[in-house]
């Protein structure tokens, strides 16, 4: 084993940066979503891997249990790491995870490099996920929708499909307002937020994480100027609300819903434009919509109404790297995805 790495575990938050390896890694690698998921009553540890001295790679292990007293570990969109070219990086990630794994009583360890090239030279070493496994409230996505606003705004708006520019433009015409709250005042949202966001799983037809891991990013926001929720209102009533991430260069936007109520008024159309105004306000080079289908490897059923609206705003497809695993029990890792592959086949 090399003696130029060191794999050290890190306890405190100002210790963990993985922005300083790249600004655009995703916010599932943040100190922040760390602690929402210790809210859950998952375990959560985090490392730092260094090369002569210097910070290679920072990523944070979730630990989820499963039966028989036995766990898995996921990296989600991680390791954030500044090279996985070289063979040496992958040996010592391998034998270090396989002593965390020992230490958790994991079947197996899930991850997906971040970024996600030299996908041949990790096969190597560890075995790739079948797609049927994927499909998970707990796992990242494979695909998301993203839009670059470096540009204007007026050129942004023109990249746009042009009923959206319109649904923009009419929301704004008919006085639709859009606040944004954070810090203290996010909790007084939370109800609202979560109704919207319940209606909406209802309509569509998806499943919701438990409401107290949407309390729990609240709660967290209180302290963080980062977490915002973006409000349209009509009169008094509350449409559309948006929860929007900003972490590094990307403005991200995992949960939102929005009220059937005045649904010709377009709220969400004009919530999200707001959002990437505040966005291009703090720098940010990419506004982040979130999942899509796009039919093929990872199907995700009742998605194609939320994929087209997110596509109707321009901008372009992000494929994430396959997910790996590193089996440390075969037999009951072999047990779990053919659960997996008899509910999804």
């Amino acid at each position: 084993m090399p003696d130029n790495f060191k794999f050290i575990e890190i306890d405190k938050e100002e210790e963990y940066q993985p922005l300083l390896i790249r600004s655009d890694c995703y916010f599932t690698q943040s100190y922040f979503y760390g602690e929402c998921q210790k809210d859950m009553g998952r375990k959560v540890r985090r490392f730092k891997v260094l090369k002569d001295s210097k910070a290679l790679s920072f990523f944070q292990v979730i630990k989820y249990p499963i039966p028989f007293g036995k766990s898995y570990l996921y990296v989600p969109h991680g390791p954030v790491t500044s090279d996985v070219s070289t063979e040496d990086l992958l040996k010592f990630f391998k034998s270090k995870m396989a002593e965390v794994a020992d230490q958790e009583q994991a079947v197996f360890l899930r991850f997906d490099f971040y970024p996600s090239d030299n996908q041949k030279i990790i096969e190597k070493f560890f075995k790739k996920a079948p797609y049927y496994s994927y499909r998970s409230a707990f796992f990242q996505s494979k695909f998301d929708w993203a839009l670059n606003i470096e540009k204007s705004e007026e050129e942004i708006l023109a990249g746009m499909h042009q009923k959206t520019r319109y649904n923009i433009r009419l929301a704004e015409k008919k006085n639709v307002n859009v606040k944004m709250v954070s810090g203290e005042d996010l909790m007084n949202y939370f109800e609202s937020f979560y109704a919207l966001l319940k209606e909406t799983g209802e309509r569509g037809k998806f499943a919701l994480h438990p409401k107290a891991y949407y309390e729990s990013i609240f709660k967290k926001g209180f302290q963080n100027k980062d977490i915002v929720l973006f409000v349209a209102k009509y009169n008094d009533e509350i449409l559309a609300t948006h929860l929007v991430i900003f972490y590094g260069d990307t403005a991200f936007y995992p949960f939102g819903g929005s009220s059937r109520s005045n649904k010709n008024l377009m709220a969400p159309y004009l919530v999200h434009w707001r959002a990437m105004q505040e966005a291009k306000k703090r720098n940010c080079k990419w506004y982040n919509f979130g999942a899509i289908d796009v039919g093929e490897k990872v199907k995700h059923d009742n998605w194609d109404g939320i994929s087209s609206f997110k596509q109707k705003f321009g901008g372009q497809l992000l494929e994430f790297g396959d997910f790996y695993d590193q089996t440390f029990d075969p037999f009951l890792y072999t047990l779990y995805n053919l659960r997996k592959r008899i509910k999804y086949k």
